[in-house]
């Protein structure tokens, strides 16, 4: 599986804020309050995160032991966990980038609107830190997920018969 690109992330974030504020424009423009992100949602991205960190702590601790045994081999981690938890993490990715920019759109347009209530674009702009906290701890739980790298390269020096 190929790691999560930070272009594609940005490619994503880019339409989202470009989406949020034309929707946030048209909303108000047709008599509607400008959208603003619940608190729940601002506390929910952010306890994904944690948890998402604290999925890849058994992974973590197997990957650090396995540089520190010269005797014995730790046990292994379940490789369906391990993928489970990358595929977690690549999704986490994703939907943050899309949040990200989504908020990013909203508060893009408070800020260029003649009133601008400090509340609105403060919940919004909260909104949009906690995303990118989600978007930080998936790409260390990326990385921490990823393979070590193989230490004989030629797979004819692998075999030895």
């Amino acid at each position: 599986m190929k790691p999560t690109k930070l272009s594609f992330l940005f490619l994503l974030a880019l339409i989202a804020a470009v989406t949020g504020y034309f929707i946030a424009a048209l909303l108000v423009g047709r008599g509607f309050p400008v959208p603003v992100s619940p608190a729940n949602l601002i506390l929910t991205l952010g306890a994904i995160g944690i948890v998402l960190l604290a999925l890849s702590i058994p992974i973590w601790r197997y990957r650090s032991a396995l540089k520190d045994a010269a005797v014995k081999r730790p046990k292994r981690v379940d490789p369906f966990y391990a993928v489970r938890v990358l595929l977690l993490a690549k999704a986490s990715a994703i939907a943050g980038a899309l949040f990200a920019g989504w908020h990013l759109g909203v508060v893009g347009y408070q800020l260029l609107s003649p009133v601008v209530v400090q509340v609105l674009a403060i919940q919004n702009g909260l909104g949009f830190l906690a995303s990118l906290a989600l978007i930080a701890s998936a790409f260390v739980t990326e990385q921490i997920c990823r393979l070590p790298n193989d230490p004989t390269p030629d797979p004819d020096q692998a075999v030895t018969s």
